[in-house]
């Protein structure tokens, strides 16, 4: 997860445990929390431990960057990541989303509708720039379809 303080424009999207104790076995039930119906206010008293997974949506210019996509290690293989995507769906926009990906994640968010054969608009460019020059090892993708 990026250590950047959040800014307020940015949208997040969180899937928690209803219960107090994350237990891999006894199933995962959890709701997602950034809908219309189940926005969290900001000062909200979410712990830790109840974060199954999270992802970000940064603004950057008119387009947006995902970033921070994270499911707990102990929730990881269970489909997760795929029910956090699907969640923010309606969130992605067509040549508007772009995400820096880790070379062995590229054929999941492909499944989710991302490809790297697109061409990012300058101020992606040049973040995506920043983060290879550091030695990060990182594919660009943008979002070109809806997933059905």
């Amino acid at each position: 997860m990026p250590y950047a303080r959040i800014s307020r424009k940015e949208q997040i999207a969180l899937l928690i445990n209803d219960v107090e104790t994350l237990s891999p076995d006894s199933g995962i039930k959890a709701k997602q929390i950034n809908d219309d119906q189940h926005t969290c206010h900001y000062d909200s008293d979410i712990k830790a431990k109840q974060i199954i997974a999270a992802i970000r949506l940064r603004p950057i210019g008119e387009f947006n960057l995902l970033i921070g996509m994270l499911v707990h290690p102990d929730h990881r293989g269970k489909g997760i990541g795929h029910q956090v995507l699907n969640g923010i769906a309606d969130k992605l926009l067509s040549n508007e989303t772009y995400l820096f990906a880790l070379p062995h994640l590229v054929g999941f968010y492909q499944n989710h509708g991302f490809s790297q054969d697109i061409q990012a608009p300058n101020d992606i460019q040049q973040l995506f720039d920043k983060y290879t020059s550091q030695d990060k090892d990182l594919v660009m993708m943008g979002y070109i379809q809806i997933n059905n």
